[in-house]
C-alpha cells in the first residue's frame, strides 16, 4: 500500500515558463544595483535584450557566484555548463538528475526521480561525482535525491577541480546556487498536474523588510506515480527559508534553512542479461515490457535532510573581497530494496536466466540478491574562508585567491538482511507481494560508524602580463582522514596530497577568450562515507590499508566567444583526462576493488547558449569522448585484464538541443508572449562495467513545450516529455540492471505572480 505524503495538506506544482520567469527576474533586478553575491563575486544585473523584455541566457556573461572562481565564465579557463532557472522551468525539471539530462558527458546511476542505493549518483566524463555535489560552494553532505525547487541555477564544472573544491572532483563538480532573499517584493505560485497521476505545487514569496533586509520562503509539494513504471512513486515536500542582512551594502549576511522529506519506492529498473561470451543489455531490449517492476511491496526510501547555511560577504574597498561560509546538515535515510539479476551461470546462485533470454524464453526465473538495504543517520559541517585580493606589482596586475576549507562528517549505518521466503517469479511475471514470514531485519553486528575530516588551505594567483595575456597558477593541500568501526573492527586511512592547476589565458577582445589549462585532482580511499550500502564498503580499506588515492590530471585547450552583441555565447574545448590508481566500487555491496588501473578519456566539447534573435533562444551542446582503460589489474571483479576496453559510463557521442521561439510577434494583435519549443537529446551507447560485457544502447529522446503569458502576471504551459515514447534508460548499475525512463508524459502548468 502506498504510504501517505505527510507534512503538506495539498500537492501541486509550478514550473513557470520562460517569459514569466524572465519578467519576474527583470522586474526584481532592474532597479537594484550590482551587489556582492553570497560567494563574494559581483552579481551582474540581468542583461536586457534590445527589442524584447526577456533576459539574455548567454551564460558567458554571468559569473560562478563563487569567490574561489571570481571571474566571469567568459574569462574562466575551464569548460563550464550552466543550466539557468529559465531553462529549468521551461523543461519542467523537478530533480537535479532531470536538470542534468541535457548536459552531454554526464551519466547517472540513479532511478527515475527516485535515486539509487546511495542517492544521486552522477558521473562526469565517466568518473564518479557522487561526492562532488555542492550548494553555494559548500559540500552537500548526505546521500539523497535532490529536488530542484530550491535551486536558482545549476552549473557543471568539468575537469579535475581539487584546487578549488578539494578531494574528489575527478570528472568535475556539480554546483547548485540556492534561491536567496533579495531586495524587492516578488511572489509567485505555480500549480502543475498531469499523467501518472502527477501533482506539484511551489509557492515562492520574497519580501523586502527594510532598505537592506529581506526574507524569502519557498515551499514545494510533489506527488507522482511514474508513467509506465509499475508500483513506482515519488512523493516529497520541502521548504527553503532565507533571510538576507545588509543586502546591497559592502557587508552582507544570508542565513538559509533547507528541509526536504521524501517518501518513495526505489526503482532499480530491470536486470541486464549477463552471460560469458556475449554483450548483455537490459531485458526490456529482448521483449520484456518496460513497465515491469522487480521490487517488492516492502521496498521503500524514506529520507529527511535538514541543512542550515550562513554566508558572509565583505567588500573592503576595491581590492579585497572576503567571504566566510558555514554549513551544517543532518540527514536520515531508511532504504529497503530488492536487487535482481539475470545472469548465467548465476551469482550467488546457479541460474539459466541469461541463456534462456538469449534463446527467446522470457518466462524464465530471475535471481534475487540477498541484500536488503540500509538505515543511515549522518551529519556534517563545513567552513570555507576565502579572500580575493586585486592589486598591482610594478607592471603586473594580480588577482590573488587564498583561503582555508575544512569539513567533518559522521555516519552511522545499519544494514537490512532479508529473512524468510522470498520467491523470485519470472521475468514476465515477477512477484510483487511479500511472502508470509518474509522480513528485512537489521543486523546490529554489522553496524558501521565512520567519521571523516579534511582540512585544505589553497592559494592561486592570476597575473596579467599584458592587458590581454594572463597566467593563472594555484595549489591546494589536503589532509584527509577516516576512522571507522566496521562490525566491531577498527579501520582507517589517512591521506595527504597537493592539487595544482595552471592556465595560460589570452583575451584579444572582451568577447574572445583562448586558454590552455592543466590541473590535477586526488580522490582518497573512502572519500564519501555516506555512500555505503553494506559494511564491506569500509572494511575493504581495513584489508587494504595502503590503498593509494586515485590521481587524475587534465589537459584542456579551449575558446569562448560572445556573439551578436553578447546575446549568444559559443564555446569549444579539446581535453584529455588521465586517471591513475583507478578503483571500482560496486554500487550494491560497496566493495572497492584493487587499484592500479589507468584510464584515459579525451575528446571535444562544443556549446552554444543565448539568443540568436530577440525571440529565438537556444541551448545546444555536443561532446565526443574517446575513452580507454590503458592498464588493468586482475581482481575478483575483473578476472581477466580489461586493458583496451572503453571506460564505463562514457558515451562516445552526446548531443542536446533545447530551443524556444516567441511566436507572439507573428500573430497580429496577440498580447504577451507565446513560446513554442522543445528539445532533442542524443546519447550513444555506453558500457556499465570495465569488462564491457553490459551495455546501454544509444538513445534519442524528444521533449516539447508551449507556454503563453498574456501579461507578466499570468502564465500557462503544456509540457510533453519523451514525446516519441522512446525506450531509453535514465541510469544503469555496474552489477547488472538499468532503469527505463518514464513513458510519454503530459503535464499542464498554471502560474500567477503577485
Amino acid at each position: 500500500m502506498r504510504p501517505a505524503l505527510t507534512g503538506l495538506g495539498a500537492t501541486a506544482s509550478l514550473a513557470s515558463g520562460a517569459v514569466f520567469i524572465a519578467a519576474n527576474e527583470a522586474g526584481a533586478q532592474d532597479a537594484a544595483p550590482a551587489q556582492p553575491s553570497s560567494g563574494g563575486t559581483i552579481l551582474l544585473p540581468s542583461l536586457k535584450v534590445e527589442g524584447a523584455d526577456a533576459v539574455s541566457t548567454n551564460a558567458l556573461q554571468t559569473d560562478t557566484g563563487l569567490n574561489r572562481l571570481p571571474d566571469p565564465l567568459q574569462s574562466t579557463p575551464q569548460t563550464i555548463t550552466v543550466i539557468p532557472q529559465l531553462v529549468i522551468e521551461q523543461q519542467h525539471a523537478t530533480t537535479v538528475n532531470q536538470v542534468l539530462q541535457y548536459v552531454p558527458g554526464i551519466t547517472v546511476a540513479t532511478g527515475e526521480g527516485n535515486g539509487g542505493i546511495s542517492g544521486d549518483q552522477f558521473r562526469i566524463r565517466g568518473f564518479d561525482a557522487s561526492g562532488d555535489v555542492y550548494v553555494d560552494g559548500l559540500r552537500d553532505f548526505g546521500s539523497y535525491v535532490r529536488d530542484s525547487f530550491a535551486a536558482e541555477n545549476i552549473m557543471v564544472l568539468k575537469g579535475p577541480s581539487s584546487q578549488s573544491f578539494g578531494n574528489g572532483t575527478t570528472g568535475g563538480v556539480i554546483e547548485m546556487e540556492s534561491k536567496k532573499a533579495h531586495l524587492g517584493d516578488d511572489s509567485s505560485f505555480e500549480l502543475t498536474g498531469g499523467m501518472g497521476p502527477y501533482g506539484r505545487g511551489v509557492l515562492d514569496v520574497n519580501r523586502q523588510l527594510n532598505e537592506t533586509t529581506a526574507a524569502r520562503v519557498v515551499v514545494m509539494g510533489n506527488r507522482q506515480d511514474i508513467v509506465d513504471r509499475d508500483h513506482v512513486y515519488s512523493d516529497r515536500w520541502g521548504v527553503l527559508g532565507s533571510v538576507g542582512f545588509g543586502l546591497g551594502t559592502d557587508q552582507q549576511v544570508i542565513v538559509d534553512y533547507f528541509h526536504q522529506h521524501s517518501n518513495q519506492r526505489p526503482d532499480f529498473g530491470v536486470p541486464m542479461v549477463s552471460v560469458a561470451g556475449a554483450i548483455g543489455e537490459p531485458v526490456t531490449e529482448y521483449g520484456v515490457p518496460r513497465s515491469t517492476y522487480y521490487g517488492r511491496e516492502s521496498d521503500r526510501d524514506l529520507m529527511d535532510a535538514d541543512v542550515g547555511t550562513v554566508l558572509y560577504t565583505g567588500q573592503f574597498g576595491d581590492w579585497l573581497t572576503l567571504t566566510n561560509d558555514t554549513r551544517f546538515g543532518h540527514y536520515t535515510r531508511d532504504l529497503r530494496f530488492t536487487p535482481t539479476l539475470c545472469a548465467s551461470p548465476g551469482f550467488p546462485f546457479p541460474s539459466t536466466c541469461a541463456t534462456d533470454v538469449l534463446a527467446g524464453n522470457l518466462n524464465t526465473p530471475y535471481t534475487i540478491w540477498a541484500v536488503g538495504g540500509s538505515k543511515q543517520t549522518s551529519y556534517g559541517g563545513e567552513n570555507a574562508t576565502t579572500a580575493v585580493m586585486r592589486f598591482e606589482t610594478g607592471w603586473f596586475r594580480h588577482e590573488l585567491v587564498s583561503g582555508v576549507d575544512a569539513y567533518a562528517q559522521h555516519a552511522t549505518t545499519d544494514f537490512y538482511l532479508p529473512t524468510g521466503p522470498e520467491p523470485a517469479g519470472t521475468l514476465l511475471h515477477p512477484i510483487f507481494n511479500n511472502s508470509p514470514g518474509f522480513a528485512d531485519v537489521i543486523s546490529p553486528a554489522n553496524r558501521t560508524t565512520a567519521t571523516s575530516w579534511d582540512v585544505g588551505p589553497f592559494i592561486s594567483d592570476r597575473v596579467w602580463l599584458t592587458p590581454k595575456l594572463s597566467i593563472l597558477g594555484g595549489v591546494r593541500w589536503d589532509h584527509y582522514q577516516v576512522d571507522a568501526n566496521v562490525a566491531g573492527s577498527q579501520v582507517g586511512t589517512t591521506t595527504s596530497f597537493a592539487s595544482p592547476k595552471a592556465s595560460l589565458i589570452w583575451e584579444p577582445t572582451t568577447q574572445q577568450t583562448y586558454y590552455f589549462s592543466y590541473a590535477q585532482s586526488f580522490t582518497p580511499p573512502a572519500n564519501n562515507i555516506t555512500s555505503l550500502s553494506s559494511s564491506l564498503g569500509l572494511s575493504q580499506y581495513g584489508t587494504q590499508p595502503n590503498l593509494k588515492p586515485e590521481g587524475d590530471e587534465t589537459f584542456e585547450i579551449g575558446a569562448k566567444w560572445s556573439l551578436l552583441d553578447d546575446r549568444l555565447g559559443a564555446t569549444a574545448a579539446l581535453f584529455r583526462v588521465n586517471k591513475s590508481n583507478a578503483s571500482y566500487t560496486d554500487p550494491v555491496t560497496g566493495i572497492a576493488t584493487t587499484t592500479d588501473d589507468n584510464d584515459r578519456v579525451q575528446g571535444v566539447e562544443l556549446g552554444l547558449t543565448g539568443k540568436i534573435t530577440a525571440e529565438w533562444d537556444v541551448q545546444a551542446s555536443y561532446s565526443y569522448m574517446d575513452s580507454k582503460i590503458v592498464a588493468s589489474a586482475i581482481s575478483a571483479f575483473t578476472p581477466v585484464s580489461a586493458a583496451g576496453n572503453r571506460v564505463p559510463y562514457v558515451s562516445k557521442h552526446g548531443a542536446s538541443l533545447w530551443s524556444t521561439y516567441d511566436v507572439a510577434s507573428l500573430v497580429q494583435g496577440l498580447p504577451g508572449h507565446l513560446l513554442v519549443g522543445g528539445g532533442v537529446n542524443y546519447r550513444s551507447d555506453y558500457f556499465v562495467n570495465d569488462l564491457n560485457t553490459l551495455r546501454i544502447h544509444a538513445a534519442t529522446t524528444v521533449d516539447a513545450m508551449v507556454s503563453y503569458d498574456p501579461t507578466e502576471k499570468y502564465h500557462v504551459a503544456i509540457n510533453v516529455t519523451n514525446l516519441t515514447d522512446a525506450l531509453a534508460y535514465s541510469s544503469a548499475f555496474s552489477n547488472g540492471y538499468a532503469t527505463p525512463v518514464a513513458g510519454r508524459t503530459v503535464t499542464v502548468t498554471a502560474a500567477v505572480r503577485f
